[in-house]
């Protein structure tokens, strides 16, 4: 039990730095960021300009307090880091999904920037796309958290982080810059938010890629084993 408990504090702490590192990437100016608070940029009047850094380093600190973690009791570190991974990464493709399946055409005209599917002779694609693409954020994202079908769902995720990761990747390469369109439609010609989403995709994809690992089986199926 007591290793259990000690698992559970640098596990949260873990988490924190989690949603610390993807705020600090994609998220600025939010309660969960530090490098646009007046405090710090008098401190580090150029910190603005190292969140990327501030974020990834984040994400790595996270990524060592899980070894402790996983000594202390390795039973419960697994599954724990599934139910996190499940309702983070579940959480965050359903909240990405509600604004577009809300403005389809407003998604579909950001998506249209892209300028992908033109340069294929696919022009007919883009609308099919901007209808589908939410829908299946949302399912899988609540399939991932609330289904026994981890690695089904963890696999169509997987593939969608994969293909905003090419488009991300197009965007950069042809430089458009736009915004990746992840949460919302406002300022979508600030080409700095092109490479943290692409940067967040990459990190977010670790996890992913562990639930793909994973067997099916509930959340609570799993806690109950």
């Amino acid at each position: 039990m007591k290793n259990n408990i000690l698992a559970s504090i640098l596990l949260l702490f873990a988490t924190l730095l989690t949603a610390f590192c993807v705020a600090e990437i994609s998220f600025p100016e939010t309660f969960l960021t530090i490098t646009d608070k007046d405090w710090f940029l008098e401190i580090f009047p150029n910190g603005w300009k190292y969140n990327i850094h501030i974020g990834v380093g984040a994400f790595i600190l996270a990524a060592i307090l899980i070894i402790p973690a996983w000594v202390l009791s390795k039973n419960f570190t697994i599954k724990a880091l599934e139910t996190l991974f499940r309702v983070g990464i579940g959480g965050f493709f359903i909240a990405s999904s509600l604004f577009k399946i809300e403005s389809p055409k407003e998604f579909a005209v950001l998506m249209a920037q892209y300028q992908f599917f033109p340069a294929f002779g696919l022009e007919f694609l883009n609308n099919i796309f901007a209808l589908m693409y939410p829908q299946l954020e949302f399912w899988f994202g609540l399939a991932l958290i609330f289904s026994p079908y981890t690695r089904e769902s963890a696999l169509v995720i997987f593939l969608m982080f994969i293909s905003f990761i090419i488009a991300l990747s197009w965007a950069i390469f042809h430089d458009l810059g736009i915004t990746c369109g992840c949460f919302n439609i406002e300022g979508a010609q600030d080409k700095n938010e092109t490479w943290t989403s692409l940067i967040r995709d990459l990190i977010l994809l670790v996890p992913n890629f562990w639930l793909l690992c994973r067997k099916n089986k509930s959340l609570i199926r799993l806690w109950k084993e």
